[in-house]
């Protein structure tokens, strides 16, 4: 059976120079031997290993002593218990239950080499109208274990041979929750995935895939889509099991089957945030009505407010405010000051959904209070921040006190 990324740390705090270095050429190596290698059909009596990692129910109240370190999220996940997380190894639970689990779950999704989404008429519609359909995900299975897999892993639990080894840890698709959306929910679009896909995520490991045929990118977000729906599926069931009383796990799973792909079509068929629709003419950087909107969006920014931009980028981002993920590891808000620094895309529309929809899975709030206009004048300042130039004399003087 291939599994890989369950082993513990293998060195500790002082040689952690040695570690990256570690880092970069084995996820050099990894990468050139497995996008430039053939990609075989996976053996057909291979199945999804069953989940044995911990699952995170419940972030600590307080924040992290620091950032995550590459090499130790087993170590860090142990570790939210004593921070007043909460826990729970899915190891514990009887045998009979996971059985039942495990046959549900390649009953309704198959094995990495025959994916399915197959439960009942309603699901099996839902799955087709998703393009979760066998001969897709099949083909995007493949394209998976050759792009995707070694940071990814086999199950999408984001712990591939390389992605041990990089931070931020690449994404866990088993929570079911993606960061860069455009439908203020957890969910995304097809297009979102696509999207991020297009771009990579800028300050992590994750690559552009441009490169691709759109052909082929379609099949990674289609596959993509398919390891979170199967892991929530097997996280949500474990969940429920950890606190007992669940007579019929087959059924417990099923019903989550026919939630999940129902909440996935109605983020596909989500309206977007209506401000997009009428972007305001500012004119360009530097110009009397742009400086307006900066000075205004910088009014917004530093508002003495719990839910506030600055609460969390400390000094526009020069000292964030580190805190938990839903995944359990940690999150360091943006450096605003840096150029180029926005994961889910630097163009304004882009800034504009991140503010309006907010990151739920890492705690950045979204601001349904704001109005558009409200919401564009705080993409204009912090769009604006990277380049003193744009900034008005006086928010430049407070941005930059020691240019």
């Amino acid at each position: 059976m291939l599994t890989v990324g369950s082993g513990r740390s293998l060195s500790r705090r002082p040689v952690r120079a040695a570690k990256a270095t570690l880092a970069f050429f084995g996820l050099a190596t990894v990468l050139i031997f497995v996008g430039c290698s053939s990609t075989p059909d996976y053996p057909p009596n291979l199945s999804f290993p069953s989940r044995t990692d911990r699952l995170v129910l419940k972030l600590p109240t307080t924040p992290p002593p620091g950032l995550s370190v590459a090499g130790e999220i087993v170590d860090e996940l142990a570790r939210l218990d004593a921070a007043g997380g909460q826990t729970f190894d899915p190891t514990t639970i009887p045998a009979t239950n996971r059985t039942a689990l495990d046959r549900t779950l390649r009953d309704v999704f198959g094995t990495p080499g025959a994916p399915t989404v197959t439960l009942d008429a309603d699901v099996n519609a839902t799955a087709e109208r998703l393009g979760l359909v066998s001969d897709k995900l099949t083909e995007g299975s493949r394209l998976f274990r050759k792009q995707c897999l070694q940071c990814h892993n086999l199950i999408g639990d984001g712990r591939g041979p390389a992605g041990l080894w990089v931070v931020p840890y690449p994404r866990d698709f088993r929570r079911g929750v993606f960061k860069f959306t455009t439908t203020g929910d957890v969910k995304p679009r097809r297009s979102d995935l696509l999207q991020t896909l297009h771009e990579g995520l800028k300050g992590t490991a994750m690559p552009s895939f441009g490169q691709l045929p759109e052909p082929e990118r379609e099949l990674l977000a289609r596959f993509a889509t398919y390891l979170a729906i199967r892991g929530q599926v097997e996280f949500d069931t474990l969940a429920a099991l950890s606190l007992g009383g669940v007579p019929d796990v087959s059924g417990f799973a099923n019903a989550r089957v026919k939630a999940i792909t129902g909440v996935w079509e109605r983020a596909e068929n989500a309206p977007q945030f209506a401000g997009l629709s009428a972007v305001p003419d500012d004119g360009e950087p530097a110009s009397p009505n742009h400086e307006a909107a900066v000075r205004r969006g910088y009014a917004l920014f530093t508002a003495k407010a719990d839910n506030s931009c600055i609460s969390c980028h400390g000094e526009f981002g020069r000292k964030p405010v580190l805190r938990y993920d839903v995944w359990g590891t940690v999150a360091k808000p943006a450096d605003l000051s840096v150029p180029n620094v926005f994961k889910g895309g630097k163009r304004p529309e882009d800034v504009f959904v991140r503010i309006r929809g907010g990151i739920s899975a890492v705690g950045m709030p979204a601001h349904p209070e704001l109005s558009d206009r409200q919401v564009w004048d705080l993409v204009r300042f912090v769009r604006s921040i990277p380049y003193p130039r744009e900034l008005p004399a006086d928010v430049r003087a407070v941005v930059y006190p020691n240019p």
